[in-house]
């Protein structure tokens, strides 16, 4: 299959040229999940967060059964109260859950399929039977739940985050998700929690038990370089690898999307022999009036 240069939603190796995620994850795997910690991926609008979730999900995918979730598949309406919320969430759970691991394990499922059926439920029915499931299962369960932004103005979300919380801090007693990861494109740990509707000023963290997430997820000279090698052993354009991707970094700082934009944008004069030399730098080549790639 050929492959190009994208700019618009997920990445994938197989369609795309795009930086290897081997060493993000590894470390992902090794400093977060593998210790139980509960974290945010906060980073502005395309810079490979949910490239990079559904990349974690197959790597982990030997050791964890990993629920990934999109807070896009819930609409506004769906958090208009704590009932329709807890069946929204669970049928969005169970739908998720059929490519991670628990999809011949019907009976683990069955606690949040009969919650779906009750007339009332509440966020602690919710909990109790997402508790049954984890604890019944073979494996440790790994939650993502990804554009968490869309939640965030939801009294709703926020008891949802709370009852995380306490799970959290119980659970050596009460089991729950090894690990939760959350992403958007704001930090969700500013969110408050009003813990007595009486009081206007009384205000407590729902998410202050989230671990610090320091990954650098831009793109550094030596990642833009690989990328780059596996387009010029498809296109032989001439190019000088390194010198191109230092020259790439200078102008975007490794931000994800802008590395991808001018690769993709100088990658359209292929189609032009004469202009194939854009791909050239530090004045190996002289540029034709016609060919003047927009750095």
């Amino acid at each position: 299959m050929r492959r190009r240069f994208n700019i618009t939603g997920l990445c994938s190796p197989e369609r795309h040229y795009m930086v290897r995620l081997d060493d993000r994850l590894k470390k992902i795997k090794e400093d977060y999940i593998d210790y139980g910690s509960y974290f945010v991926i906060n980073r502005g609008r395309q810079y490979g967060k949910t490239t990079t979730l559904r990349s974690l999900k197959k790597y982990l995918s030997e050791e964890y059964i990993v629920v990934s979730m999109d807070f896009q598949e819930l609409g506004t309406e769906e958090f208009a109260d704590t009932y329709i919320f807890t069946r929204e969430f669970a049928k969005v759970f169970i739908r998720s859950s059929k490519t991670s691991g628990l999809n011949d394990i019907e009976e683990l499922r069955k606690p949040l399929t009969e919650l779906i059926e009750k007339r009332d439920s509440s966020l602690n029915d919710l909990f109790d039977r997402l508790s049954s499931l984890c604890a019944s299962s073979p494996r440790p369960i790994v939650l993502m739940i990804d554009e968490v932004d869309s939640a965030s103005n939801n009294q709703v979300f926020v008891e949802f985050l709370a009852l995380l919380r306490k799970y959290y801090l119980n659970r050596d007693d009460t089991p729950i998700f090894h690990s939760v990861i959350l992403a958007g494109v704001y930090d969700i740990k500013n969110l408050k929690l009003k813990l007595r509707p009486e009081s206007e000023h009384q205000y407590s963290s729902p998410w202050n038990i989230a671990a610090k997430f320091k990954i650098d997820m831009s793109f550094s000279t030596n990642q833009i370089a690989a990328m780059l090698a596996e387009y010029e052993a498809d296109y032989h354009t001439g190019m000088d690898i390194h010198k191109m991707a230092e020259k790439i970094y200078q102008y975007t700082s490794g931000y994800p999307v802008l590395v991808s934009s001018i690769c993709k944008y100088i990658s359209v004069y292929k189609r032009n022999e004469s202009c194939m030399h854009v791909w050239l730098c530090c004045g190996q080549r002289r540029q034709s009036s016609d060919c003047k790639p927009h750095f």
